[in-house]
């Protein structure tokens, strides 16, 4: 048992921390649970300069592990984080228990991560503005991105963005039965040279483009792999020509040298997205026969690195 010196000189030095204004002033801390230096958590107080102005912070680490056997420490660092967690995980979740029925944090059951520029102790304020949580009583579970009670909304903005356990997106929606879903919402391409871009059942990809009149017009993709998928048709026209077309034996291929620099090869398709045959760009002036060609549509898609551009030509 502790005697009574003892127990005096505990209280004398916890009213020594808080002698300045009620509050614990701590310089910094080790959690030493077991009387010895087993850092399992260490505060550092460091100070930082912002725009010529000095600041003191805390930074927090849970890090360290020791080996009983030989007593080495590993990851015994200073923080540099305001916390850093090494070696471990944050776990959100309601309780230890699904028949364990508790409700202490009015913001999320299941626990949340909340993001704000500022927040005060106030209730429209202490909530942040926006928050990420595991949400299993509203949908069939998943990870929910909701705007909480703040200065920006009186009720709580459920499913803004929402990651079902299926791996489906929805936006508005608890419940999304595609791989994206939108609720009451648009969707809003600005760039004239980008569209929906949907596979085929020959599994070839096309680009849907809307054109003046308010129509979506579909070129065929070169690759859809996904790199060129992700390439842009550039904007303005190239130099390149082709003749005769229609073309009856023979197919000329003509371009800039500005070209070929823009594009390396091309592709000749059929009018299935079917690929007939690849050849190389290296020279201003190309000719291919058609005798092997049926009558038909046919694309030439212009392949460079970050580019491409598509032709048609009837070959008869």
């Amino acid at each position: 048992m502790k005697t009574r010196l003892q127990k005096s000189l505990f209280i004398l030095a916890i009213l020594a921390l808080m002698t300045n204004y009620g509050y614990a002033q701590l310089n910094g801390f080790e959690l030493t649970p077991s009387g010895d230096s087993e850092n399992y958590m260490k505060y550092i107080r460091k100070p930082v300069t912002i725009n010529g102005t000095s600041y003191f912070t805390g930074y927090l680490t849970l890090s360290s592990f020791r080996n009983y056997t030989t007593n080495v420490y590993t990851n015994d660092i200073t923080p540099f984080q305001k916390l850093q967690i090494q070696g471990g995980n944050i776990l959100l979740c309601h309780s230890n228990s699904p028949s364990t029925i508790t409700d202490i944090n009015p913001t999320s059951k299941n626990g949340a991560i909340l993001f704000s520029d500022w927040a005060s102790d106030n209730n429209t304020y202490k909530h942040g503005k926006w928050g990420i949580e595991y949400e299993s009583e509203l949908s069939g579970g998943g990870l929910n991105f909701f705007n909480p009670v703040s200065q920006l909304f009186s009720e709580r903005q459920n499913f803004r963005l929402f990651l079902s356990n299926t791996g489906n997106v929805g936006i508005g929606s608890s419940e999304p039965v595609a791989k994206l879903q939108i609720n009451e919402g648009d969707i809003y391409i600005k760039d004239i040279n980008r569209g929906i871009i949907m596979t085929s059942p020959d599994g070839n990809c096309w680009r849907g483009v809307l054109n003046n009149q308010g129509q979506l017009e579909f070129v065929l993709l070169p690759d859809c792999s996904g790199t060129l998928v992700s390439s842009q048709q550039i904007e303005t026209k190239p130099g390149v020509s082709i003749s005769p077309n229609p073309a009856s034996g023979l197919i000329r291929i003509s371009c800039t040298a500005e070209d070929l620099t823009k594009f390396s090869s091309f592709k000749i398709m059929d009018a299935s997205g079917r690929e007939v045959n690849t050849y190389n760009l290296d020279s201003a002036n190309t000719q291919i026969e058609t005798h092997n060609l049926k009558p038909g549509i046919y694309f030439i898609n212009f392949i460079g690195k970050n580019a491409y551009w598509t032709e048609k030509v009837v070959v008869q």
